[in-house]
């Protein structure tokens, strides 16, 4: 028997859209030094660049989850695209970039002749910077992040999904982790906002992007959105589309 229900009620295919923004320029990235936890400010007039940025479509509309790393420059860069955001975000320590250890602040023709650097160089995962992060640590910690975060959008989505007709409670309020299915919004839609590093950025493209590996993802430039949609499909999240 054919349906009855309005098209808007009738199950869709849910979709996650992840929004990875990369914090703003510091002074050390225009100097093309390294900096992964040394917690340095976004470079000087940074944020009023970032915030001509803030009417972007990717960065309009409400999200359910901002996540952010508590370093600075990643929270300037919050404030300075969505203000409002800021005090809402989940600060993560997954989300920090890489500890370069005593390479922090270095520069490519500082260390080039240094026998272990030029070994991390060609493979990171055979060295480590002294005093630094391990490849197999850092790796660790971003894929456990987003292992996490496909099991709460698989749990929001299934419970959205179950319930399409309570339409009463605010869009991505803390209570309601999804937009609300309407006329205008089909379908279902988890959206997720993380301000982030290009280290971590690209070791999530890897993760989630078929045939792309952090050394082939491509670095996104300080204050770049790169935009993720995926489609749950039997049980898994697979891309639908990329922009950005």
């Amino acid at each position: 028997m054919q349906s009855t229900q309005p098209s808007w009620l009738q199950p869709a295919q849910p979709e996650l859209e992840l929004v990875l923004v990369r914090h703003g320029y510091t002074q050390w990235n225009q100097e093309r030094r390294y900096v992964g936890r040394t917690d340095v400010p976004l470079a000087q007039g940074e944020a009023e660049r970032l915030d001509k940025l803030r009417t972007q479509p990717p960065l309009t509309g409400e999200f359910c989850r901002v996540y952010c790393s508590d370093l600075r420059r990643c929270r300037e860069t919050l404030t300075a695209l969505i203000p409002n955001l800021e005090p809402k975000a989940r600060y993560d320590a997954r989300l920090l970039e890489m500890d370069f250890g005593a390479w922090e602040g270095c520069t490519y023709d500082q260390l080039k002749d240094n026998p272990l650097y030029r070994s991390w160089i060609d493979n990171p995962e055979a060295a480590t910077p002294p005093g630094g992060e391990a490849w197999a640590q850092f790796a660790a910690r971003v894929d456990d992040f987003w292992t996490e975060l496909q099991q709460e959008a698989e749990a929001s989505v299934v419970a959205e999904t179950a319930y399409p007709a309570d339409l009463s409670t605010e869009a991505c309020s803390p209570e309601a982790a999804l937009l609300k299915p309407n006329e205008h919004q089909n379908p279902v839609i988890f959206r997720v906002m993380l301000v982030t590093h290009g280290g971590v950025i690209r070791q999530l493209l890897a993760q989630i992007v078929e045939g792309v590996t952090f050394y082939t993802a491509a670095a996104p430039a300080p204050g770049e959105v790169t935009v993720l949609r995926l489609r749950r499909e039997r049980g898994n999240w697979r891309m639908a589309e990329k922009e950005g």
